[in-house]
């Protein structure tokens, strides 16, 4: 190599220079409440009414990342209450009514405040293991959407969803190993055979 001619600067030291450079930090957390609506835009594996949101929010906080990781902590942790406590009373009534076979008074008048925080096992759960989405039963999305003040929901939407889940379930064409365009769902639709 030429003396006169500087050397071309190593790839590995501009990438190490690098590493220790700019980062990107996040101090605060933006939450924005929305309230609940009827939906029409997400569908649910089962039944009817599902929930949406407003198109536009009715409230916004800011969080720093402790207080949001905390808060958030503090919500798994009510939620997993909750689904436990519903558990706890499922299980009773069944009890109750001798495994579901001979229906029982007792077992019908049980409700979720009969189930206190004493018979929930919450510290045998990692809060972080157990919280997902949890799906909702079709009573429960119509006693949310009430509660947000919804004052008429929608009974068609029902029969729409369903529609929609039947559609799903029958995905592509029945072509064999050929396309028959002239009874191919696929290319009468415009779209390559599946």
């Amino acid at each position: 190599p030429d003396p006169a001619v500087p050397a071309a600067p190593s790839i590995l030291r501009r990438s190490r220079a690098r590493r220790g450079g700019k980062r990107v930090r996040f101090a605060q957390v933006t939450v924005y409440y929305f309230a609940r609506r009827q939906g029409f835009t997400c569908v649910p594996s089962a039944g009817g009414s599902s929930l949406g949101m407003a198109p536009r929010h009715h409230r916004a906080r800011r969080y720093s990342l402790s207080q949001f990781a905390h808060l958030r902590q503090v919500s798994h942790r009510q939620h997993l209450r909750q689904h436990l406590r519903r558990e706890k009373l499922r299980a009773r009534r069944r009890e109750l009514t001798q495994n579901g076979t001979v229906p029982s008074a007792e077992a019908a008048g049980l409700t979720l405040a009969d189930v206190s925080d004493d018979d929930l096992d919450v510290g045998q759960v990692e809060v972080g293991d157990y919280f997902y989405l949890q799906p909702l039963p079709t009573k429960r999305r119509r006693a949310l959407l009430r509660a947000s003040g919804v004052r008429r929901i929608d009974a068609e939407e029902r029969q729409e969803l369903r529609a929609l889940r039947l559609s799903r379930e029958q995905c592509g064409c029945h072509c064999r190993l050929t396309c028959e365009p002239r009874t191919c769902a696929c290319s009468q639709a415009g779209i390559q055979c599946q």
